[in-house]
């Protein structure tokens, strides 16, 4: 996912769950401290840093923190060579990480708009 920041620049925050259509999204403080980033905090300012570059800015409203920034939309991309393989990642993820057995059930009974699944390959 891509995000303009409050200097201007565009980053690439990677390893996200992100909806498009979800007006608000959050971004876990916990899983940018895995990735090394360090907060400060100064009362009505948050700031998310890694090394010396500060790499985003939040404002405190109430008990939340909003990102100084926006989202980029339009630049996702998918690579497969297989499209019925594409097709039944599609319909795990809009059907909540399904099980391989109840997408081959909504399959059969004609449920996914025609289309056929196959298998899940897991890495």
């Amino acid at each position: 996912m891509k995000i303009k920041f409050h200097d201007g620049k565009i980053r690439r925050l990677t390893g996200v769950r992100h909806i498009l259509d979800l007006s608000k999204n959050l971004i876990s403080l916990r899983s940018l401290e895995e990735k090394g980033c360090k907060f400060q905090s100064d009362g009505e300012v948050l700031r998310v840093s890694k090394g010396a570059l500060t790499i985003m800015r939040g404002k405190r409203v109430g008990n939340l923190y909003f990102l100084q920034g926006s989202t980029i939309t339009g630049s996702a991309s998918v690579a497969s060579s297989d499209p019925t393989s594409d097709v039944t990642k599609l319909w795990h993820i809009r059907l909540g990480h399904m099980s391989e057995r109840g997408m081959n059930i909504l399959s059969k009974r004609g449920l996914l708009c025609g289309q056929c699944t196959s298998s899940l390959e897991f890495f």
